[in-house]
């Protein structure tokens, strides 16, 4: 099992909260394809969404707002 900090967490995203928000949503992508696919898993769907985030597997970006 390894252990993730949050240097690590925020080295590919620009701040704790925007990661927190990358990691959420991708926990419940790979959530809902577990139970799409019916598997099971060794991981919790939460470390397997940091695991993906630290080794820059997770692509996002950031939505662009006016006037502000």
């Amino acid at each position: 099992m390894r252990t993730n900090n949050m240097e690590d967490i925020t080295r590919n995203v620009d701040n704790r909260y925007e990661a927190v928000r990358v990691l959420s949503k991708e926990a419940r992508r790979i959530n809902d394809a577990i139970r799409f696919a019916e598997g099971e898993i060794d991981e919790k769907p939460t470390t397997i969404a940091i695991n993906r985030l630290v080794e820059g597997k997770v692509k996002f970006d950031y939505e662009k707002t006016e006037g502000k």
